[in-house]
């Protein structure tokens, strides 16, 4: 039975992408700019009669506001950190927000000293938040953001001194100590956890996190690699030589393209693609986010390995009828060339995941007694949610094992004939952003005992529950039996964790594609012979087993005291700047 949404959510490596709904883009910096900069005059002539001199609403908030957008950026740089003109603009106007509303109560009751109080201690509250900001998204070293989160809190309280606004200096020095040393507190606690575990730095892996969505920096790689661990993964293989044609091949790698854009494993597909000769099918085979290659260069070992696969492998001129069977909710397509059988599997339009890399081996080692070869592709083809994989020994993966012991018995008795082949890759007029990676729509159809099957990868991450039928029903008139799949590549996902293909696009928009990537297949059929090959890729480095799940776990612990700490800091803050000020009046 499919799990509910509700309870998939919660799986460690969903959790990591769905963390990902928490990014944004930084608007233009010239509108963060105005609204920063019309916020004193605004107050100047809304609240007169509270602020402690003329203009004090332009001089303590605009002026302070404007220093920031102009020279954070610098000074973070100055440093070797990374900030855009939009974040520090954004970032400025935060602050603004956060002062205007310290001083909310004074601007509307007009007390005597309590706007001197609130406004300087909000001088420290903004130089806290800014500098836990700049940690994460800038430079992951806080001594080095002091002097650049510090700028409108000291453009602030040196305008004030001058205009001697009365108790000022005391209260945002105590204020400006406190919640500073309360934000390094809270910079130790949040990384304590992983730094711990995995030796890895929290902000310092958002710096280059941001730094790989700004400029597709490659730093990311060189933290997955410190908490990374070698793996030895098979790799099946199936070449098909076509009379005067290139050879196609399809490869299944059992390592996954994640996590996030092109960082990790994310350019698997692309890179398999054009590093192997021929027309090029990369499937997807059994891997969850714990074996996402932890750099391009680990994509570099499986090209290697595949490519000493391939040589001198036999080929053999027959190929059997596709079958499909159906056990409990998975239906998986089968199709035998000589020695070497292709399964594609799905659960369509249940709930299609990820599966354990364990599976892999477990597969293989079903097929091996009947087939030298053996390629198990996960089409990856319904998303319900973001959700985790399907590991072993769980009753969706024991349907996988006991649909796949049937089909090796079904295939294994089945004739061979004479077949051909053909392939076709069209490129499609839609982005990243709309979940297509730059493989458009490849199609591999086979023409054997008088039946074609079509077997179709959109290059993408998943598609949206239902489109798999709507893509497969519109080709099922030109061939007999098809199935939709996905690279599942993750250069897709960059400020979310989901963007299947057909949820930025109507799925009816991207069917003439389809339909045509099947047609110029079928235009494409010549006589072909084909070969197996099984690759082992040895000292794979990924991100390693569990690593997801402590990550996660890290998170969560994190975020669960992290609001409630950083209430009683401030809470502390405020104690003290008032004592402060009470003394001093």
């Amino acid at each position: 039975m499919e799990n509910a949404p509700s309870r998939t959510i919660h799986s460690p490596d969903s959790r990591m992408e769905y963390l990902t709904r928490f990014l944004f883009s930084a608007p233009p910096w010239y509108l963060s700019l105005l609204v920063a900069a019309l916020t004193g005059p605004a107050l100047d002539l809304l609240v007169p009669f509270t602020l402690p001199f003329p203009w004090a609403g332009t001089l303590l908030f605009s002026v302070p506001a404007l220093a920031a957008v102009l020279l954070t950026g610098p000074l973070v740089r100055l440093g070797g950190g990374i900030a855009t003109l939009n974040r520090s603009a954004l970032l400025a106007l935060a602050g603004t927000v956060f002062q205007l509303a310290a001083v909310l109560l004074a601007l509307l009751f007009p007390v005597p000293g309590l706007f001197a109080f609130l406004y300087a201690f909000s001088l420290g509250l903004v130089f806290g938040i800014r500098l836990m900001v700049l940690v994460a998204t800038a430079d992951y070293r806080p001594l080095r953001m002091a002097v650049p989160a510090a700028v409108p809190s000291g453009a602030g309280l040196a305008l004030g001194a001058a205009m001697a606004v009365p108790g000022l200096l005391p209260v945002a020095l105590i204020s400006l100590v406190t919640l500073g040393a309360g934000a390094l507190l809270l910079i130790r606690l949040i990384e304590f956890p992983l730094d711990r575990m995995l030796h890895v730095r929290v902000f310092g892996f958002l710096n280059a996190f941001l730094a790989h969505l700004t400029d597709r920096s490659p730093g990311m790689d060189a933290w997955f690699r410190r908490m990374g661990e070698e793996v030895t993964v098979p790799q099946a293989s199936l070449v098909l030589r076509r009379d005067g044609k290139e050879d196609a091949v399809v490869t299944v790698p059992n390592i996954h393209p994640g996590p996030v854009g092109n960082a990790g494993g994310g350019m698997l597909p692309h890179m398999l693609h054009d590093s192997l000769e021929g027309d090029v099918l990369v499937g997807h085979g059994c891997a969850t986010h714990d074996f996402n290659p932890v750099g391009a260069e680990e994509i570099g070992k499986v090209v290697a390995a595949v490519r000493a696969s391939l040589q001198e492998i036999p080929f053999r001129d027959s190929a059997g009828r596709s079958a499909r069977i159906t056990h409990g909710s998975v239906s998986l397509l089968s199709q035998r060339f000589g020695d070497t059988l292709v399964v594609v599997g799905t659960r369509a339009p249940a709930r299609t995941e990820d599966l354990d890399p364990a599976l892999a081996l477990i597969l293989m080692a079903e097929a091996r007694p009947q087939f030298g070869h053996f390629l198990f592709i996960d089409a990856h083809n319904s998303m319900t949610e973001v959700s985790g994989g399907v590991h072993y020994g769980t009753a969706i993966a024991t349907e996988y094992v006991e649909g796949v012991r049937a089909v090796i018995g079904l295939q294994a008795g089945l004739p061979l004939a004479p077949f051909r082949a053909g392939v076709a890759q069209v490129q499609v007029p839609f982005t990243r952003q709309q979940g297509f990676g730059e493989l458009g729509i490849q199609a591999l159809v086979i023409e054997a005992g008088g039946q074609r099957t079509a077997y179709v990868i959109l290059d993408g991450n998943n598609i949206v529950q239902g489109a798999r039928e709507i893509f497969r029903n519109a080709v099922l008139g030109q061939v007999e039996d098809a199935e939709i799949m996905t690279t599942d590549t993750h250069v897709v996902n960059t400020i979310t964790g989901k963007n299947p293909i057909g949820l930025a696009i109507r799925p009816g928009e991207i069917v003439p594609y389809v339909q045509k990537a099947v047609q110029d297949a079928i235009a494409d059929l010549a006589p072909a012979t084909a070969g197996g090959a099984t690759a082992c890729c040895r000292g794979i480095v990924v991100f390693g087993s569990h690593r997801i799940a402590q990550i996660a776990a890290a998170v969560t612990t994190t975020l669960t005291f992290l609001a409630p700490l950083g209430i009683a800091i401030i809470f502390i803050a405020y104690l003290l700047a008032l004592l402060t000020f009470l003394l001093a009046a």
